[in-house]
């Protein structure tokens, strides 16, 4: 039987997919280009310093030997001097660019994660919660989170804004999935009608932190639909005073 995470449990799992994983991406990311960075930057110091020494020997068999190497001295300590000034400049670029890889790594690991973690979700925990179950349709409300403006009016204009109530006080949504495949709330919305009972499908659970509801995929049948009436558009859809919401 399939057991719902706790909001806890949810929350911690997507800040795992959508948060931890492109952080370790990003921070591995940089370490593998800052070393492939230092390589090739102390080969090219060594590259640097077999010329000097090529240059600073072929000084050495001429006749002028001390004068070339009183400026092979001098010019030695110059270049440790600006070797110095060049590491310090170069310290605050690499970290520069460091902060620039890792921001650009964490977006595109965000970007590469996100709908892999929506597919491993659906598969996880959405697919697992399919259940079937006979209800009776009390009423449809705003669904939460549409509130009303400062003069109390409320717009309703499509069917998955609304929140199905039953009789036995649950609540149902009625969105659209693009994974599920289903793209028709205002056919499901026109199914359920007030005080009919009925036998639906749907996923999900309810969570009261986030104010999450199960969602229906279907309407399977028509149990009971004696004293039921169609629902109207004018009681839901349209804009109106809150308290007008049957």
């Amino acid at each position: 039987m399939f057991v719902p995470p706790s909001w806890l449990e949810g929350l911690f799992i997507q800040i795992g997919m959508y948060v931890v994983i492109p952080l370790i991406i990003a921070t591995v990311s940089v370490i593998v280009i800052s070393r492939r960075s230092n390589r090739k930057k102390t080969h090219q110091n060594e590259s640097h310093l077999d010329e000097s020494h090529h240059k600073d020997t072929h000084h050495k068999g001429s006749h002028h030997k001390d004068a070339h190497l009183k400026e092979s001295h001098q010019k030695e300590a110059h270049l440790d001097e600006s070797h110095h000034k060049r590491s310090k400049r170069r310290g605050s670029t690499d970290w520069g660019s460091k902060i620039i890889v890792f921001a650009f790594a964490f977006i595109v690991a965000i970007i590469v994660v996100y709908p892999i973690g929506c597919v491993y979700w659906f598969y996880a925990y959405e697919v697992p919660s399919i259940q079937e179950k006979t209800i009776t349709v009390q009423g449809w409300e705003p669904k939460p989170g549409i509130v009303p403006d400062n003069g109390g009016m409320m717009t309703i204009s499509n069917a998955d804004q609304l929140l199905l109530i039953t009789t036995e006080n649950e609540g149902f949504f009625n969105m659209e999935n693009f994974l599920f495949g289903k793209f028709n709330t205002r056919d499901i919305f026109n199914k359920l009608k007030v005080g009919g009972t009925y036998k639906i499908k749907y996923y999900g659970w309810r969570n009261g932190f986030n104010s999450g509801f199960p969602n229906i995929l279907s309407v399977e049948e028509a149990v009971n639909e004696t004293g039921a009436k169609n629902n109207s558009y004018g009681n839901y859809f349209g804009t109106k005073f809150a308290s007008n919401f049957q």
